[in-house]
């Protein structure tokens, strides 16, 4: 979700009232189709919904929106939306909920951009810098920062049910700061408009040959994910023995180099600690244990002769 300024500037005329299409736009100085183009991609992102009043409709904030600017105006009362929703803010903010010291390397946008962002972040009183170099996120924009988050998930399910059809949960990564990746569990397997069969859903094609699990596994992501991200969907979505061993022999069976995960960006909450702890089991051909793991024999149980100690 990347919100113009103008969508965003909707957003914060709502926030005080509800309104009509024309009123929004004469208010606004935005011709009326404009304003309806973008109120359709608001109500498309579940920020915003239409209620008929009479011969008109009415537009308001959706509302978990205005709950979440209301419990955020409490510690930020002149915070607006058109500030902290606007091009990668939303996605900065979502990566920095879990890291309350940082610095300009750790972030994974241009760092002319970053740079920029973050002073306008200071400026806001969301962001400090206590040292040169080193940067903090106060504890009072925690709240803030988690407020992105949720709108950022709400955005990306209402998004995935339009396309996917039902969709039963959906788990997310916030190990970038200019996207976040999400994968979403269904009962109706669906042909992908950006969405992209993982886990199970895929895992044959890599020669591990799973009965159905009943459940098909979607992830939101511009390319089709290679190998290496299918291993830590696998790792994510079944966070069990199973899982390991699942994700252990898509490695194997492929010649898999699993220390190229250490360079993967999305983890899915799982961490570099944990990654790497995998890829080392992998590594030693299981003489490292992992995750409940002594040895290979586990993953050999599966009955495929291609793993081999």
């Amino acid at each position: 979700m990347m919100l113009s300024r103008r969508e965003t500037e909707i957003l914060d005329y709502l926030v005080a009232r509800k309104a009509c299409v024309k009123d929004i736009a004469k208010a606004l100085g935005m011709r009326q189709p404009n304003a309806t183009k973008y109120l359709n991609k608001l109500a498309a992102h579940g920020l915003v919904n239409a209620a008929k009043q009479g011969r008109k409709k009415e537009i308001s904030l959706s509302p978990s929106a205005w709950f979440g600017l209301s419990t955020i105006r409490s510690g930020f009362p002149s915070l607006r939306l058109s500030e902290i929703f606007i091009g990668y803010v939303p996605f900065l903010l979502a990566f920095l909920k879990e890291r309350r010291e940082f610095r300009l390397n750790d972030i994974d946008i241009p760092s002319a951009t970053a740079k920029r962002l973050l002073g306008r972040l200071r400026h806001l009183g969301i962001i400090s810098m206590p040292k040169k170099g080193t940067y903090h996120l106060r504890e009072q924009a925690e709240i803030v920062a988690g407020f992105c988050r949720n709108v950022l998930m709400q955005v990306h399910s209402t998004q995935a049910k339009s396309e996917l059809g039902y969709v039963d949960h959906g788990i997310y990564s916030f190990d970038s700061a200019r996207e976040i990746e999400a994968i979403f569990v269904t009962y109706k397997e669906a042909e992908h408009k950006g969405y992209w069969p993982t886990f199970y859903s895929v895992a044959y094609e890599y020669g591990l040959q799973l009965l159905p699990s009943g459940k098909f596994y979607y992830v939101v992501k511009e390319k089709k994910p290679d190998l290496g991200e299918i291993i830590i969907h696998t790792l994510a979505l079944q966070k069990n023995i199973h899982g390991i061993i699942y994700a252990s022999y898509l490695a194997l069976h492929n010649k898999y180099e699993a220390k190229a995960l250490l360079k993967k960006k999305q983890t899915y909450g799982l961490g570099k600690e944990y990654i790497g702890g995998f890829a080392k089991f992998i590594e030693t051909r299981g003489k490292v244990p992992f995750g409940g793991l002594k040895s290979l024999d586990e993953v050999r149980s599966l009955g495929y002769g291609a793993v081999q100690g």
